[in-house]
């Protein structure tokens, strides 16, 4: 049975917070808060979403796999976001994997009573039509950033947006889940992770990566991260 919040309840969601919950009472009242495991897969490619997840912290990753079962990260979400957008679209099926990379919790409601919620004219609806065009665009420019940037530069624009996301400069990380969003072999994240820490921007140290210099991780990144950044900050705060 849902977990209804309370007046008082805290969350950190983006998209939930300052809703008026007078108006949106039913949505409120069927949140249930769940945690999030590490590597824990909400969604495989396919899958009938039933439920959305509002991302409290942490981060979930959107996987694209290919018929070879080469893995490489389309999108991601924080607590800027919500997991199950399809549904808000009329589509039931999710077109990509979707796990935890870092772990947290989030707000679980129904797809049948936040769609029911979401075709109040109102502010869900606005906030959920905002990001949804800021994801998609967001998802555009990664296409860019892994078709034309080199690894380094791909890193250090996971890890900044990463961390902006979890609200956090430190992560525990494998190589191989690195490996897997960034669609490149285990030896190039590795290079590409010393270089970083050559330099001073970062460091890593069995699994776990601390950004050290953000502003010279900042000037070192492509562009696609301030792009990135600015058009998310315009989008959930207009």
């Amino acid at each position: 049975m849902p977990i209804a919040l309370t007046q008082t309840a805290p969350f950190r969601n983006q998209i939930l917070t300052g809703l008026p919950r007078e108006k949106y009472a039913r949505l409120f009242a069927n949140l249930r808060p769940v945690s999030l495991n590490a590597h824990e897969v909400l969604y495989c490619a396919e899958d009938e979403i039933r439920s959305a997840y509002f991302i409290n912290s942490g981060m979930a990753s959107f996987m694209s796999i290919s018929t070879e079962g080469n893995n490489i990260e389309v999108g991601n979400v924080g607590n800027e976001g919500m997991v199950g957008i399809p549904v808000l679209l009329r589509h039931v099926k999710t077109p990509h994997q979707i796990v935890m990379q870092v772990p947290g919790d989030a707000l679980t409601i129904s797809a049948d009573i936040l769609k029911q919620e979401f075709e109040k004219e109102g502010e869900l609806k606005n906030r959920l039509l905002r990001y949804t065009h800021a994801l998609a665009t967001y998802m555009s420019q990664l296409g860019v950033c892994n078709h034309f940037h080199t690894v380094e530069k791909r890193l250090c624009r996971w890890l900044l947006i990463s961390s902006l996301q979890v609200q956090s400069g430190s992560f525990h990380l494998t190589h191989e889940s690195l490996s897997q969003v960034l669609g490149t072999g285990r030896t190039g994240v590795t290079m590409a992770a010393n270089k970083l820490q050559r330099a001073g921007l970062i460091q890593h140290h069995r699994s776990q990566i601390t950004i050290l210099d953000q502003a010279g991780m900042e000037n070192f990144c492509c562009d696609c991260y301030r792009i990135t950044k600015e058009f998310f900050d315009h989008s959930l705060n207009s």
